[in-house]
């Protein structure tokens, strides 16, 4: 999945703001109903007279009513984007594009303001690196997508590629 990016609502934001909101929504929406219909299933077992709760049942339940709240808080942080200073844009641009292609990613956009590129998918899961350049700036989120919608499993690979990125841009001296 490719998401269509708003980029001035994006810079305002500090995160990525896709030009549809029901493109937003959506994941939400997904994982809010796939919650909400496994809490009713629940309850009504546990409604039931013959239902009998175990200590496995009981833990199971607590941990599902964790996972929730951080499947959601993650899907918000996923969003967000990480800004720093560059020296020259063009070169920033080079070396990303240089960067992409030594790593057989796929550039999927690519103008004055924005680049977006998928790094090696496989059949359940993409990964959408996006650099918007602005005001001296490069804002980039990097981004995991499963049949797709948003997939916080990957949140935390997600940071691993984001962070080796912005290694690379310092090593090479492109921020500063």
């Amino acid at each position: 999945m490719r998401l269509k990016i708003d980029i001035e609502k994006s810079i305002e934001k500090g995160s990525l703001y896709p030009k549809s909101k029901l493109t937003y929504y959506f994941d939400y929406f997904m994982y809010g109903f796939f919650a909400l219909a496994f809490l009713v299933i629940i309850l009504g077992v546990l409604n039931d007279s013959n239902f009998h709760m175990s200590l496995g049942m009981t833990i199971g339940i607590l941990v599902y009513l964790i996972i929730i709240p951080l499947t959601f808080y993650s899907l918000n942080k996923m969003n967000k984007l990480t800004v720093l200073n560059i020296k020259d844009k063009s070169k920033t641009i080079q070396f990303i594009q240089t960067l992409a292609t030594e790593s057989e990613w796929k550039i999927f956009k690519e103008d004055d303001q924005i680049l977006v590129i998928q790094t090696n998918p496989w059949y359940l899961h993409e990964r959408q690196v996006t650099f918007i350049f602005s005001y001296g700036k490069v804002f980039i989120n990097v981004m995991s997508f499963g049949r797709d919608i948003m997939s916080p499993i990957y949140y935390s690979s997600d940071k691993e590629i984001l962070k080796s990125i912005i290694d690379k841009l310092s090593e090479n001296k492109i921020t500063h």
